[in-house]
């Protein structure tokens, strides 16, 4: 009898599940969330007592079990075709990682405590469509502040919980993107859902917006999602997110080098690309509605772009190899070499694209992904004024190319996650843990790597030609 029994849950534990045991599963894992997060010592809040603190307990559980719920919806349409075994360890893992990152939640960096918190704090002095069109913030772009506006709805609440459940959320829309790039290349649901887990789970992905509290994560996210759309000939959407994404973030202008080798390769159609201003411009619209001028939403990037004159700003920079340790750059470098930096990372991306406009013949898919992973790690290599964060988006393309042919190209991730992780590290609480010289040298190893599977790879699609004819 109790072999009998066994053999059952065996058996069902092996089969494909079905959409409504599915949802059923999804709610029921979120309720084991909901109760596991309300557990979770939360410092900020601890300082509160009696009903406040068990109403902001209540309101940061709830947060993260969205975020539960939005990181698990993105994998439905994979879970779908996994077997139920499959189907409960892709939730817990799901679920402890999302744990792991409310742990790192107390965290508070400069940045937030010098800028974030105070700016909201001034939008509770104001009615909500005023904040929206105040210049408080002014150093961001609109659609970010939007969000921080409404938080100030929040009066007396620990908003650094909030801001980082935003970073999070988009985490799960980052791994998305990544597991359908992915999926053009392998059909097998558990290698997908392995890369997405294994995304979530990129050091940067986790510090950059849990511990850290930044938003590098939204603007890359769609990027990468608009790359993946590109891929599929998705024209119009892929300009829109484009837009959309540089909206948030000037740093989208590192992505856009890739629109060449999709043009070359006719994955987008370039009449479609007016939709890049046009869906930055709707992104300006309710704070152009509430007050703030045209000249500020267009001008917003120029005004960042003129602050911290410094050839590097701890970023996986060649420029680091050139400092020393004890002595911070005092802008002496930046003065002196700021325009041949310039020079040199705008010769870098012409000379990919030259390689690429010889090899056009001979793209696809898989190339086009190792030169986006090219461009986006040679620009924050070369460019001056470089933040750590700025390589956020080679980070997680280089999981997506990893992924494309794991065996050849496991060390990619692992150079370029580290080498900026040991960077983040020397501006966040505790420490550098390594040189930045040395991260910079993992760093340039990483470009390297990646220039070599890019010709490799050019070089076999030749010979295949060569069998072929």
């Amino acid at each position: 009898m109790i072999e009998v029994f066994d053999d059952k849950i065996r058996g069902a534990l092996k089969k494909n599940i079905g959409w409504i045991p599915l949802i059923v599963l999804i709610v029921l894992s979120t309720g084991i969330f909901y109760y596991t997060a309300i557990q979770q010592r939360y410092a900020l809040v601890d300082e509160l007592t009696g009903f406040k603190q068990a109403e902001f307990i209540r309101i940061t559980s709830i947060s993260f079990v969205c975020v539960f719920a939005i990181t698990a919806l993105f994998q439905l349409r994979e879970l779908k075709r996994l077997s139920l075994f499959h189907v409960i360890l892709a939730l817990l893992v799901t679920g402890l990682i999302i744990l792991g990152k409310i742990s790192l939640l107390d965290y508070q960096s400069n940045d937030y405590e010098i800028f974030l918190s105070g700016w909201i704090y001034e939008y509770t002095q104001l009615p909500l469509w005023r904040a929206i069109g105040t210049y408080i913030g002014s150093d961001y772009s609109p659609p970010y502040l939007y969000f921080l506006a409404l938080l100030s709805r929040l009066t007396v609440f620990p908003w650094l919980y909030l801001i980082k459940a935003l970073s999070v959320a988009f985490d799960a829309l980052l791994a998305f993107s990544i597991m359908k790039m992915v999926g053009l290349r392998w059909e097998s649901p558990v290698y997908r859902i392995g890369t997405y887990l294994m995304t979530l789970l990129l050091p940067t992905v986790v510090f950059n917006g849990a511990y850290w509290a930044q938003c590098d994560v939204i603007y890359t996210s769609l990027c990468m999602l608009a790359i993946y759309l590109a891929l599929r000939q998705k024209s119009i959407g892929s300009f829109f997110l484009f837009g959309v994404a540089l909206s948030f973030k000037l740093q989208t202008v590192f992505f856009l080098p890739v629109l060449l080798p999709l043009w070359l390769h006719r994955d987008i159609k370039l009449r479609w690309i007016v939709l890049i201003p046009v869906g930055y411009m709707l992104m300006m619209v309710p704070a152009l509605l509430a007050g703030k001028s045209l000249h500020h939403v267009l001008t917003v990037f120029l005004q960042q772009a003129g602050q911290y004159n410094f050839i590097t700003m701890n970023g996986p920079n060649v420029y680091e190899l050139f400092l020393q340790p004890t002595q911070p750059d005092s802008g002496v470098f930046y003065e002196m070499f700021s325009q041949m930096a310039i020079f040199l990372a705008f010769g870098a991306v012409l000379g990919i694209s030259l390689l690429l406009c010889i090899y056009r013949r001979r793209l696809n898919a898989e190339t086009i992904l190792l030169s986006a992973l090219l461009y986006l790690s040679v620009v924050p290599f070369l460019l001056p004024k470089m933040h750590e964060r700025y390589s956020f988006g080679a980070d997680v393309m280089a999981m997506a190319v990893c992924m494309w042919n794991p065996r050849r190209r496991f060390a990619l991730p692992i150079l370029f996650g580290l080498s900026s992780y040991f960077l983040y590290t020397s501006g966040l609480a505790g420490g550098a843990v390594l040189l930045p010289q040395m991260a910079v040298l993992f760093y340039a190893a990483g470009i390297g790597m990646t220039l070599i599977e890019l010709v490799t790879v050019l070089r076999e699609s030749r010979d295949a030609e060569m069998a072929a004819v």
